[in-house]
């Protein structure tokens, strides 16, 4: 019709538009990151993530055969074994029905004992909330049909949304045909997080990197 405006994207949107999944997680391609940024950005911006804090963050890890750097990209790895989960005394760290690990701000005090107990530094203190937060992979998008910021910010697609726990999906046959492997397994979490190009000396140099603890208990890479 003459003199109407086409609809935004995001107008119209539905949780009938959400694909229900039995593990939610993102699989990750190293080979394609090219240390960007662009994913940390759009969180913060979505998430409203406060200065010090993030709920995705890129590592820059040497390689060991030229004088470059290869791009690791982390975030909560929505553990099937989540250590957080029981670490909480206040029972405010929940798994959804899609496999996800979440946070209930309702319920949580502010204890620290979730930071202490995940193995990633995925989780962190709001300084203005005053409650644990970390990446839920964008709940208040994909229950409307919508990639979490951080996989529809990425320029390269190193990173891609999906069911993890569906051997027909799409993430899975990538994961699966690229051999993807899970950061950190020697932790014992079962991650849901796959990646894809992971090597050995990425791995040590991930697990080398110490978290420390800020005012309010906003992390930091020492």
């Amino acid at each position: 019709m003459a003199g109407q405006s086409s609809p935004l994207p995001w107008e119209g949107l539905s949780r009938d538009r959400a694909v229900a999944m039995k593990q939610a997680a993102i699989l990750v391609d190293i080979r394609r990151c090219v240390g960007c940024h662009a994913c940390g950005v759009a969180c913060k911006t979505e998430n409203d993530v406060p200065l010090g804090g993030f709920r995705i963050r890129t590592h820059y890890v040497q390689r060991p055969d030229k004088p470059t750097f290869a791009f690791v990209p982390m975030m909560c790895q929505h553990c099937k074994d989540a250590p957080c989960i029981p670490a909480c005394p206040n029972e405010a760290i929940e798994r959804l029905p899609d496999g996800r690990v979440d946070i209930n701000k309702a319920k949580c005090k502010s204890d620290t004992a979730c930071m202490d107990a995940c193995p990633y530094g995925a989780i962190y203190v709001d300084p203005q909330t005053e409650k644990a937060d970390k990446c839920n992979l964008c709940t208040q998008r994909t229950e409307v049909g919508l990639q979490p910021a951080c996989v529809e910010a990425c320029p390269t697609e190193a990173l891609r949304f999906g069911d993890m726990g569906a051997e027909d999906s799409e993430v899975a046959r990538l994961a699966a045909a690229h051999k993807a492997v899970a950061m950190k397994p020697d932790a014992k979490t079962n991650p849901a997080v796959r990646y894809i190009g992971l090597e050995a000396y990425m791995q040590d140099q991930a697990k080398g990197i110490q978290l420390g603890k800020g005012e309010n208990g906003v992390l930091y890479e020492q």
